[in-house]
């Protein structure tokens, strides 16, 4: 692995751990047995390295937002999106702890970050509508807008939620915001009752976790 794209999954990790405020460029390259200068060679500051961790965010989430086969999900596979979803942000969760003071430090970041949430909204927007076309997902068109607005909020604040009243570890984080976006869609979803309960118990059970498919940060380092 390159020295730069150590730096910059370092800085992920430290951002996600501790938050952005309270890491520094000298703590990224004690974690890393670097000196600063070499550090300071690859990013110029924690501008420069805000600014590339939001570029590899927004071409991550390019990807998992395509509406591919979006149209085409069956039932079962709806969970296994969700999750998806929830894994992409998870990621790089720390830009989205305390949004405003995030962006009046880092001005630059503010418009691509309303992009992708907007762009989040949109998918989520899609597959509700597809579902409902199709029968699956039992919802009215006000509805669909309300569980929108409820994903996306999940999606993007339950951890710091968690952070708050538990002590979760990353893992359980996911599968807690999973678990509250399944008990508003799983009620709506057109099965039978033990189609139904057979996703309850994968989900209680952790039966599925990210799957290698999944794109991990270095794939837009």
């Amino acid at each position: 692995m390159k020295t730069a794209q150590k730096i910059l999954l370092t800085a992920l990790t430290l951002f996600n751990e501790h938050g952005e405020n309270t890491v520094t460029s000298v703590d990224i390259a004690i974690e890393l047995d670097i000196s600063p200068g070499n550090l300071y060679y690859h990013f110029k500051g924690k501008d420069s390295l805000v600014n590339a961790l939001m570029k590899m965010h927004e071409q991550q989430m390019q990807k998992i937002l395509s509406r591919e086969k979006l149209d085409t999900l069956h039932p079962e596979e709806i969970m296994y999106y969700l999750y998806l979803l929830i894994d992409s942000i998870h990621v790089f969760r720390f830009f989205y702890r305390s949004p405003a003071d995030l962006a009046e430090k880092y001005p630059s970041i503010l418009r691509p970050r309303q992009h992708i949430l907007s762009s989040l909204n949109k998918q989520l927007a899609f597959l509700f509508e597809s579902l409902s076309k199709r029968d699956i997902l039992i919802a009215s068109k006000a509805d669909r807008a309300l569980m929108v607005d409820l994903m996306s909020l999940i999606i993007t604040q339950s951890c710091q939620f968690d952070e708050l009243n538990s002590h979760m570890d990353s893992t359980m984080q996911r599968y807690h915001a999973l678990s509250l976006m399944m008990v508003s869609v799983l009620p709506r979803l057109a099965l039978s009752d033990e189609q139904k309960q057979q996703l309850e118990q994968m989900l209680d059970s952790h039966d599925f976790m990210r799957d290698a498919s999944t794109p991990s940060p270095l794939d837009f380092a």
